[in-house]
């Protein structure tokens, strides 16, 4: 987290931005694949990490939970991106 706040300070906006739209795809990625049938297999996966509780969770609840368990590989994704996007 340490490495992301780094970032943030020296890229600033244009690090939000790309953050944004890191998060915003995974987000859509999930909410596809929950809707496409495949709700069940998200929950069972959800299950492990998260508790049963999710078991009964809505399509928004249940992707807004599996887009928070990828936060760490979108941060190891952001961390090097930035500034090779940044230097193009």
């Amino acid at each position: 987290m340490q490495r992301f706040k780094e970032l943030l300070a020296e890229y600033g906006k244009f690090a939000v931005v790309i953050h944004l739209i890191l998060y915003a795809c995974t987000f859509a990625i999930f909410f596809s694949i929950i809707n496409l049938g495949m709700k069940d297999w998200v929950l069972e996966q959800a299950e492990v990490f998260l508790g049963s509780e999710y078991t009964a969770a809505g399509t928004f609840l249940l992707t807004l939970a599996m887009t928070k368990l990828t936060q760490p590989l979108r941060l190891m994704i952001l961390i090097p991106l930035v500034p090779f996007l940044k230097q193009k």
